[in-house]
Parts: C-alpha cells; structure tokens; sequence
C-alpha cells in the first residue's frame, strides 16, 4: 500500500497513513491506492467490465458484493519528547465496508456514510505512544459525472492535547533614601553651618520586584486530513429486445354422427364433458399467456366418410361455426369468418362406409405469443 506522511508542530515524529479502496472483498477483488507523497493528486479505481460482470452473477449479500475503505496507520517508536522508546511503535488498522446491490443493472449502495474503525495491534504501545486515531469517516458521494462515485475519507489524527509554551521573568529595585542632617552646632562658625541644609543620600536594604509572563501556544497536536477517489461504476448495458415466440395449442371437439352440435356427446377415448373440457383449456391458455397476449382462433371443422361428399362439407361447416359462435358466447373473441374453417371427409382414398370418430371433429388452434421479460436484478 503506498504510504504518506503527515507532520504535525510539536508531535515530534511523522505519521504515516496507507490508505486503499477495494471492491469485492473476498477471494476476488479490485484494489486502488489513495495517493502517496510522489503523487499527492486525488486518484480514481476503475474497475474492468468482466469483474463488474462477475459481481452482477453474485446473490445480495455476498461477500465480494462490498466496496471497502481500509487505513494503516504508523508512528515512529517515539516518546512525548521525541526521544527513541522502542515499546512505543504504534500501529493501527481501520475500516468502513459499503455493501451494494445490482437494481436494473445499476449498483446500488445500501449505505452512503460510515465511522472508521478498528483496534490498535498493540494496546500498550497505544498508552505509552504521543499518537492517536481521534476519529474517521468514509462516505459516498455523487459527482457531476453518473459514470463516478466519489469515495471521500477524513480523519483527525495526531493528539488531543495542545502544546503550550510558559514563562515568567522577575525583575528586582534596590530603593534610595533622600534627606539633610540635623548635626549640634558648638561654636558661632557652626551655628551658622547648622542651618545651612546639608542633604543625605543612602541606600536601604528594600527592594521592589516586577514580574512579568506569559503563554505562548505551538501548536495543536491533531489534525483534519481528507482524501478523495473517484470510483468508476460500470455502463449500463443495453437491454435485450423481447424475444416473441409464436405458440399455439390444438384441441380437438368430437361429434356424434350427423351432428352440429356437441351436445351430451363425450370425449369418446376419455368419456369427458366436451364443453368443459373446452372451457378448461381456453382457461388454461388465457392464465398461461394473459388474454392480451392470445392472438387468435382458428377452428377446422371435418367429417366421416360416412355419406355424399356435398353433404359432409356442409356439415362440417355446421360443426366449425358451432364451435366458434360457442367461444365467442363464453369469451368475448373475435373469430373472423376466415378463421371458421372446414374440409369435409378425408381427400385420401378409403371406405364410404368409414364411420371413424376420429373424423368426427373440430380441431380449435389457440393463438398466442409469449415475450421474454426483461432481466432485472
């Protein structure tokens, strides 16, 4: 980890700071210093596009899905006074973790802002070392750019103490006594000297002190550093048109012989009610696809050999628009005339006589398209 140095008046020794953001903090990830001295400019982490596509695959929650901010803090094995004091080499790792989500393609983070944190290596070098970790903070924030994401961090280290410089100087008056003598006078001459004044100048033992002083402060012991890094977020890939696939489903409605209608007449194999059986099916494409997404009916009408030819195409025209005038009452369709379809008997060759209930039948084809989702996360 790349390492700077910050100097504070009156610590006595440098502090070193290593400072990193990483994402993805599991067996895979991405990692970017914070500058260093060489570099003291504010530096960005661009994560490659595979790494943001192998972050996309993983589940909320896990351990790669978390943008770290992580410090390594040094002090020189150093006393208050600067002096070497081998037991007072100071080490500390902090921390703050960001988890994040992919929400439409677009990283998510849960949580913006967070405290540093994290515990000294030694807890006795931290009593006996000048240094502390006061306090730090990492948050997330926008940048005029939605491509970056600005990881900023701040921390107060140094001391909480401030260091303040005293003194105090005294300064001392010897005093002078002024006066004149009062001396006898013996003779004429000295009577006349007495009463001319006579001054007296003489130094007393007392003395005068001044004192002065006063405080001075060096400076402050912590300070307030901060660091940004621009983290570059991933491009939001274009979302995939729609896949439309066209399906259908085909059942089929049995008629007695010489009927247009279905009427008690059951699903010969499986003895079934033809018209619920009908109704179970129409509802069953509808709660599959969504009623705005069936795109038509077709429905065929046909007939045995049984008979003339001219008489089985009316009559399975009679049963194909029974079917469909059928649908229309139970669903509000709309089924054209030119999807009421018939073909009378089978075209290939084989018995007049051939009175097959598989012939007797109306094949219903219910259109619909289904369209892929867009994926979402």
């Amino acid at each position: 980890m790349a390492q700077q140095f910050i100097n504070i008046p009156g610590l006595k020794g440098p502090i070193g700071v290593a400072l990193s953001v990483l994402v993805g903090v599991g067996r895979k990830e991405r990692f970017e210093d914070f500058p260093d001295d060489e570099t003291p400019m504010d530096s960005s982490l661009t994560v490659p596009t595979q790494f943001w596509d192998y972050l996309r695959g993983l589940p909320a929650g896990h351990a790669d899905t978390l943008l770290s901010v992580q410090a390594m803090l040094y002090f020189p094995s150093l006393d208050g006074k600067g002096a070497r004091d081998g037991k007072n080499m100071y080490q500390q790792h902090v921390r703050a973790d960001f988890p994040f989500i992919f929400q439409n393609d677009e990283v998510r983070f849960l949580v913006t802002e967070k405290l540093l944190q994290g515990e000294p290596f030694n807890r006795a070098a931290q009593q006996r070392s000048p240094f502390r970790f006061i306090e730090g903070k990492a948050w997330l924030s926008a940048t005029n750019d939605p491509r970056y994401v600005a990881v900023k961090t701040s921390m107060v280290l140094g001391s909480a103490d401030v260091l303040v410089e005293s003194w105090e100087t005294t300064k001392e008056d010897a005093t002078w006594k002024v006066g004149v003598s009062k001396e006898s006078a013996a003779g004429i001459i000295d009577k006349i000297i007495k009463w001319i004044p006579k001054p007296t100048v003489e130094r007393e033992s007392g003395k005068t002190t001044d004192t002065r002083g006063g405080t001075r402060t060096v400076g402050d012991l912590a300070q307030k550093r901060e660091w940004t890094m621009l983290l570059n977020l991933p491009e939001q890939k274009p979302k995939p048109e729609s896949v439309i696939y066209n399906e259908s489903y085909k059942h089929p409605v049995y008629f007695d012989t010489n009927k247009r209608e279905v009427g008690n007449y059951h699903e010969p194999k499986n003895k079934m009610d033809q018209i619920k059986d009908l109704m179970r099916v129409m509802d069953a494409q509808i709660l599959k696809y969504g009623a705005e997404n069936i795109t038509g009916i077709e429905v065929v009408g046909h007939a045995s050999r049984l008979g003339d030819t001219e008489p089985n195409i009316t009559l399975s025209e009679g049963r194909a628009k029974y079917v469909a005038d059928l649908l229309k009452r139970l669903y509000k369709v709309k089924i054209p005339d030119e999807n009421i379809k018939f073909r009378g008997e089978p075209v290939d060759e084989g018995n007049d006589k051939d009175n097959s209930w598989k012939d007797r039948v109306v094949w219903v084809t219910i259109k619909a398209v289904r369209k892929t989702p867009y994926p979402t996360r």
